[in-house]
């Protein structure tokens, strides 16, 4: 398996009909690129001069629907708000589009039935939104309304994607009064949630982020680039990322598509600590905009996942409670495109294993191995198998995560559990030569945490790989350390499985026999046993009952 080469080339972007718009041609959209820098000069006000320029801008389109209103002016006013809802949305205008909509004295209209459909989604009330969306489809498919409303509020990815590629034609056939910025945008940040074509997505965000430049969009700037951050963050480019993300301008209250959205970059910024093995941070990303019965959707809902998957990592039993709670929240339905009931499925499965309740682990897990279109969460999937010591399941979820082309941190993911496989089947010579594999994927992102499980097979596999000399002693030896800082956190730590283990070493009983007590299988108490004799220090069971006595 070789890691695919997502940014060897960069699509086309689709640009405005020549001469009705400022349509940037450059090469700004090649991969890599610094992030575009949004001025922060200031006038009278106090605001950025590009921000203060669009409130002045959408101030007075706002006044010009209300007057067209008051005098009866409905065509003016339709036209206005035509032109101009996708940026109302964007810009945190949705509760005075929504107003202006509900004021036209034909509220039939199918565009503005559409676009309220939007405000009424962006608002958190699905059903509404479905209901006036489908009041409004009484206009050709090609409509620039139509396309546009539709990629945002397609439910699932298959729908998403057909219209996604009749979104991008509409912006080829974009006329002056379109929004072709707005629009713009949003064809990338639908690209995103698709993950069907990465670089494309970021050709795409990259172009908005020029064009809401270009035409003094602070806003819309502010959001490309925030997106920009999570696809490249989700291809795996963490650096570039971070970059993008140290630059952004702050706000002090969250816009309306934020809201919607959920707390994007800190989200990032989580994902990123998660991957790298910095669980302590990762945690308190997520714990910064993870609100408790709230919808739980979009960057909240990852930020749940990747919450959960981090207190896992650190044995935080303390709150597997909590953990389950949030996952509850989660959508069982795919939505933006994005398959939440497989991610939400593949986590559960291991929250569950991390609470010891392996055959309920099966159970959730199984149903994910019949979807496609996941390629981290397979991944995650195939090593929770492999620990669950159920090699054809783990199998198949490799081949379903290898499927498509993978982010680095999900190839290091498969190759280190593909390497945990070799181990165990007695394939030394190809376990050693995958986790070399995976090693070299994960140098340039400093991607750590799939070599960080608290698992005898890769403990045992990484020392080998070490005594046995790698290209790669550098990395590993990053390894090695993160693991025993780790393993600092967690000593004397014993799961409540490893303690009543701990209190059948006592006994005369044998590992064959406590299995058999417990109902468990064999090389499932021997790997506690060793987890415990590892986190109290010590390497002879006598030993271990002192140690625990002593504490």
């Amino acid at each position: 398996m070789t890691e695919p080469n997502m940014f060897s080339s960069a699509p086309d972007i689709p640009a405005a009909q020549p001469g009705k718009h400022s349509v940037h041609s450059g090469n700004s959209h090649r991969f890599p690129q610094a992030s575009i820098a949004v001025s922060s000069a200031a006038d009278e006000t106090g605001l950025p001069r590009p921000l203060n320029a669009g409130l002045k801008y959408l101030r007075h389109m706002i006044e010009a629907v209300r007057e067209a209103l008051a005098s009866g002016d409905a065509e003016q006013a339709r036209s206005v708000l035509r032109k101009n809802w996708l940026r109302l949305i964007l810009e945190s205008h949705t509760g005075e589009l929504e107003q202006l909509c509900l004021a036209h004295p034909d509220p039939h209209d199918p565009h503005i039935l559409l676009i309220r459909a939007c405000c009424r989604d962006l608002s958190g009330d699905p059903y509404g939104a479905e209901f006036l969306r489908g009041q409004g489809l009484r206009v050709a498919s090609d409509d620039f309304v139509v396309c546009f409303t539709d990629l945002l509020l397609a439910p699932d990815t298959s729908t998403k994607a057909v219209i996604a590629d009749r979104a991008r034609h509409a912006l080829s056939q974009c006329e002056q009064e379109d929004d072709y910025p707005s629009a713009l945008f949003l064809l990338g940040w639908t690209e995103v949630r698709l993950r069907r074509d990465l670089p494309r997505a970021i050709a795409l965000l990259r172009s908005a982020s020029e064009e809401a430049r270009l035409q003094s969009r602070a806003e819309t700037l502010r959001l490309a680039q925030s997106n920009l951050a999570f696809a490249l963050t989700h291809a795996g480019a963490f650096t570039e990322a971070e970059q993008i993300l140290d630059g952004l301008p702050s706000r002090e209250a969250a816009s309306d598509w934020e809201r919607f959205e959920g707390g994007l970059p800190q989200s990032n910024r989580g994902c990123i600590a998660f991957w790298r093995g910095d669980f302590e941070e990762a945690i308190a990303q997520f714990d910064s905009i993870i609100v408790e019965g709230s919808p739980g959707t979009d960057f909240e809902a990852l930020a749940r996942l990747y919450l959960v998957m981090s207190l896992i990592a650190l044995s935080r039993e303390d709150r597997y409670h909590y953990a389950a709670l949030l996952l509850r929240g989660v959508s069982t339905a795919d939505k933006h495109g994005i398959p939440w009931d497989t991610l939400r499925r593949v986590t559960t499965a291991w929250l569950a294993h991390a609470q010891r309740q392996d055959e309920q682990a099966r159970r959730i897990a199984r149903p994910a191995l019949a979807r496609t279109g996941a390629a981290v969460a397979h991944a995650l999937l195939a090593e929770l198998y492999r620990v669950l010591g159920d090699p054809v399941p783990a199998t198949q979820a490799l081949r379903l995560a290898t499927s498509a082309g993978l982010p680095r941190y999900a190839l290091v993911s498969t190759l280190v559990t593909s390497a945990a496989l070799s181990s165990i089947s007695g394939h030394g010579l190809q376990a050693h030569e995958q986790l070399d594999r995976a090693l070299e994927a994960a140098i340039p992102e400093r991607i750590l945490a799939p070599f960080l499980a608290d698992d005898p097979v890769i403990v045992d596999l990484l020392n080998a790989h070490a005594i046995r000399g790698s290209r790669h002693h550098g990395l590993l030896r990053t390894i090695l350390e993160r693991r025993n800082q780790l393993s600092a956190l967690l000593v004397g730590v014993l799961t409540e499985r490893e303690k009543e283990i701990l209190a059948y070493l006592r006994t005369a009983m044998t590992a064959d026999e406590i299995a058999a007590h417990l109902g468990i299988a064999y090389p499932t108490v021997k790997t506690h046993i060793r987890s415990i004799y590892r986190k109290l220090g010590v390497t002879k069971r006598r030993d271990a009952v002192q140690a625990a006595d002593s504490r």
